[in-house]
């Protein structure tokens, strides 16, 4: 990013990450080199804020700065292997991780296996994310059973869904696009509280100042 002008002084970083404080660990690595960020993300990752956040952001963006945006879905794995779960300090409970994502793949089960119970309260306002990510998870029913390891292939169907969904906003608001935009993006791998966490990143793009994708960096990391 040094090559193509970004530094701390002139880029301004947005994430689109779960609500888990395990998704800080990432968000807080970026933090400590391009300073706080601008958060469009909630549940699962995905980015709530949409397209009146995105007009927000692009207009923080420093005069004639960049802006590096990182989203993704997180997945937990302990120390045995077990993935959809994962050790937290101070708590003896191994937690399911991500827990938005593992009850929003429950539910699409209950659909695809007809055990699912009627939800009048499916729109309350006061769970619409978790709402939306159930919504947003449903065209990878399939998918998900046909899998040999259901919670393995879920945060790469969780991104699938959130890739289009980013990608769609970075285009209905590149005129707010500055001098430049990297988008990268992938699946934060969390574990256990003495052990270190992983990303596997699956699309490192760059923008130009008329908002046009130019090329892929991800060869590059």
């Amino acid at each position: 990013l040094e090559e193509k002008g970004f530094d701390p002084s002139n880029t301004l970083l947005a994430t689109s990450l779960c609500a888990d404080e395990l998704a800080r660990v990432l968000e807080d690595e970026f933090v400590s080199i391009y300073g706080n960020n601008f958060n469009l993300g909630g549940l699962s990752g995905f980015p709530f804020a949409g397209n009146t956040g995105w007009g927000a952001m692009s207009a923080h963006v420093p005069d004639n700065g960049f802006c590096l945006t990182i989203h993704g879905p997180h997945v937990g794995i302990t120390q045995d292997g077990v993935v959809g779960k994962v050790e937290r300090s101070g708590i003896a409970l191994v937690d399911n991780c991500c827990g938005s994502a593992i009850a929003a793949s429950n539910y699409l089960k209950g659909i695809t296996d007809g055990s699912a119970n009627i939800n009048p309260g499916i729109q309350l306002f006061s769970d619409f994310q978790q709402g939306a990510v159930q919504e947003l998870i449903l065209p990878h029913g399939k998918r998900l059973n046909d899998a040999d390891n259901r919670m393995k292939e879920l945060p790469y169907a969780l991104y699938d869904s959130q890739d289009i969904l980013v990608r769609d906003i970075i285009n209905g608001g590149k005129g707010g696009i500055k001098q430049g935009l990297a988008l990268l993006s992938g699946i934060q791998i969390n574990t256990g509280p003495d052990t270190l966490d992983y990303f596997h990143p699956l699309r490192f793009d760059y923008y130009d100042s008329d908002g046009n994708m130019v090329g892929s960096m991800l060869s590059k990391l």
